[in-house]
């Protein structure tokens, strides 16, 4: 795997061991070489291909699994991570940035509401007390996949939505003035 991948290992470099395997296996991902699934070899076996303790490609894995590039799995092995989503940092929806990058997202409007916003909410969209907000929660999914979970509290004295509204493929939350989270 190690050989398929390309992955050479400069000693006299000032780049520590590790760091060279975690950007050698990054680019090998990034460029396609390594498709979203594909397994690699365990450590024992890309260490010894590439001639490096275990401890120094254990290193570099955990790296790669901390910024999400694989996964672990129990009796599987070590994966690419399936499926990845990178948004640049400009303002911009979500649905936007994968509707740009050639995905069809679909939006599940799981609840929807029209509630007297919490002392928490009235601070943070600067209400009045006893203001309105629409409260929804919404599950974006791409090729039928969950993606991510949305929270949503939008001021009503500025935009006036329904569940239906929200169900469309036209609405971005990003256009109206909104709190939120998402988990």
């Amino acid at each position: 795997m190690a050989n398929k991948l390309g992955l050479n290992i400069d000693r006299s470099s000032p780049v520590p061991l590790y760091h060279q395997v975690v950007q050698g296996i990054e680019a090998a991902i990034y460029s396609g070489v390594l498709e979203p699934g594909s397994r690699l070899d365990n450590e024992i076996d890309l260490a010894a291909q590439l001639n490096l303790s275990r401890p120094t490609m254990r290193k570099a894995m955990d790296e790669l699994v901390r910024s999400g590039l694989l996964v672990r799995k129990r009796g599987v092995g070590t994966q690419v991570v399936s499926s990845q989503v990178r948004r640049p940092l400009e303002l911009s929806s979500l649905y936007d940035d994968l509707t740009n990058n050639g995905k069809k997202p679909t939006t599940d409007v799981l609840s929807f509401s029209h509630i007297e916003a919490d002392d928490a909410i009235l601070a943070t969209l600067q209400l009045p007390e006893g203001s309105k907000v629409y409260h929804f929660t919404r599950l974006r999914k791409v090729g039928g996949k969950p993606l991510a979970l949305m929270e949503n509290w939008v001021r009503d004295d500025i935009a006036e939505m329904d569940q239906a509204m929200l169900s469309s493929e036209a609405f971005t939350p990003s256009s109206a003035a909104a709190a939120s989270t998402s988990g």
